[in-house]
């Protein structure tokens, strides 16, 4: 069996199929690109939004629900749901929380705030009758993979965030 003959292209015409085959692979693949990197903006794995760029941490006292991808120099916004308590409810971080975010505002304000440890105290007053949801707005301040610990009274558990430049 023998190789398929191309037609004869006619006088001052140029053969350029290969060049076309090539140009319309390159197509595809920036294509199958584009569609990826669109998937991963959808699903919150480059920033905000989408059901990867948070993450809820439930502890014994309530739950945190923070970033866990968020961008440099944006602002952020973690939330603090405390169940019912008779007794004032705390709120802790580290350090290293504050090396990764800074602290705009406490909506609603905290009661008292301490330094216990090498943590950071929030306490919030006593409401028997139901939850109460705290939001902290943030802001990013520096980028790449950070590591903290927060806690809810004194269960504290590590989270991750990681903040794209």
């Amino acid at each position: 069996m023998g190789k398929i003959r191309k037609p004869a292209l006619p006088e001052g015409m140029i053969d350029s199929t290969e060049f076309q085959q090539r140009f319309w692979a390159i197509q595809r693949i920036s294509w199958i690109v584009f569609t990826l990197l669109l998937l991963a903006c959808l699903l919150g794995l480059l920033g905000r939004g989408g059901p990867f760029s948070r993450q809820t941490l439930v502890l014994p006292g309530g739950s945190v629900d923070f970033p866990t991808i968020s961008r440099w120099n944006a602002p952020e916004h973690m939330v603090v749901n405390f169940g019912p308590s008779s007794e004032d409810r705390i709120f802790t971080i580290d350090a290293a929380f504050l090396q990764t975010f800074s602290i705009q505002s406490v909506d609603p304000p905290q009661k008292a705030t301490f330094a216990r440890d090498g943590r950071i105290g929030y306490m919030f007053p006593a409401d028997p009758a139901g939850p109460t949801q705290i939001v902290f707005r943030l802001q990013t301040e520096l980028a790449g993979p950070r590591r903290a610990t927060i806690g809810i009274g004194a269960d504290t558990r590590a989270q991750s965030t990681f903040i794209f430049p």
